[in-house]
């Protein structure tokens, strides 16, 4: 559903044509709240970093909501290299490993087996020692704000009613309309936040999807 619909659809029932800009802000919170709780497929991309001999830490995208777990090394672009998950390890365990990785000439440079994350990059282990490989990280992308008219968001539009739903609590809400705001809120969620009603069984759908291993990547290099 286009954003000019969509603000049609949510105007039928907020009974008020002067919140146009709150509506729309609404409305975005609201995608974002949906991508926080799920990886949907849309959001999905596949990733490739050149690794750099010597260089002990990669940034993650700054557009980043979830790195899924586990990163791959691979060994070169062409269709024949082959390629190996890194094991995923906490910084503390990183830090006995490594315990000083930017010096200037590490003497633990060899194919990376371990990684950590850590104040949003990458730090592989052993340090690489070649610019030959890549690490294969799949991660979800925040959502583009929806601000024309003509905008659709990335969740198909079997969500519009849980969206609905979701940006009528956030419009009542900054209002001050506070018991509407919670008649609102109490379609989808329960008081202590967890997805009810349809929102549930599309969150469940989605899971399904996942368990069955049906992705939706797009392939971008860093």
């Amino acid at each position: 559903m286009i954003l000019s619909s969509f603000k049609t659809y949510v105007k039928y029932d907020l009974k008020r044509t002067d919140k146009d800009t709150e509506l729309v802000q609404a409305y975005n919170d609201s995608i974002l709240a949906v991508a926080l709780k799920m990886s949907h497929g849309a959001y999905k991309y596949t990733s490739y970093v050149p690794t750099v001999s010597g260089q002990p830490d990669y940034r993650l995208p700054t557009t980043i909501m979830h790195l899924i777990h586990p990163i791959k090394l691979l060994e070169g672009t062409a269709s024949g290299d082959s390629g190996w998950q890194l094991e995923h390890i906490t910084k503390e365990e990183y830090d006995e490993l490594e315990p000083n990785p930017f010096r200037t000439n590490p003497d633990t440079k060899a194919d990376p087996v371990k990684y950590t994350v850590y104040s949003g990059s990458i730090l592989p282990w052993p340090i690489p020692d070649d610019a030959t490989h890549l690490l294969e990280i799949n991660w979800t992308k925040a959502p583009t704000d929806q601000s024309a008219d003509a905008d659709t968001p990335a969740l198909p539009d079997h969500w519009r009613e849980v969206l609905k739903q979701m940006t009528l609590y956030r419009l009542n809400q900054g209002i001050g309309l506070y018991q509407e705001a919670q008649y609102w809120r109490s379609m989808y969620e329960d008081t202590g936040g967890n997805p009810t009603g349809l929102y549930a069984d599309l969150l469940a759908i989605e899971k399904d999807k996942e368990g069955r291993a049906i992705r939706q990547v797009k392939s971008n290099l860093l």
